[in-house]
């Protein structure tokens, strides 16, 4: 499989997201997360997460989304794997919305 490497496009840390929108796709991430997560880790400016192979397409979608609201964000998306980075406060930022379960890592 083939990486795809969205580049960020703004630097200004921003979500375009409605309210309704960002209710729906945090809803699905949650899902995500409870049904398919397999690691969630920090990473040198941002954070990594996998999940099963069944649900690549799952993460795909969603990946689509954040890559249009928050274009400050550069995605690396590696089948059932993507990396979530960007440069200063970003790092945190990005850390913050998909909130690290320690107990996910071993801690």
């Amino acid at each position: 499989m083939t990486v795809e490497i969205y580049r960020a496009t703004s630097d200004t840390i921003v979500c375009t997201l409605s309210t309704e929108e960002l209710r729906d796709t945090g809803s699905a991430w949650a899902k995500l997360f409870r049904t398919a997560l397999l690691v969630q880790e920090e990473i040198p400016g941002g954070l990594r997460l996998v999940v099963n192979d069944g649900s690549a397409e799952a993460l795909r979608q969603l990946i689509e989304i954040e890559r249009d609201c928050c274009r400050w964000i550069t995605f690396e998306l590696d089948g059932p794997a993507v990396s979530m980075t960007a440069d200063g406060a970003g790092a945190a930022t990005i850390r913050a919305m998909w909130a690290i379960d320690p107990s996910l890592n071993g801690e």
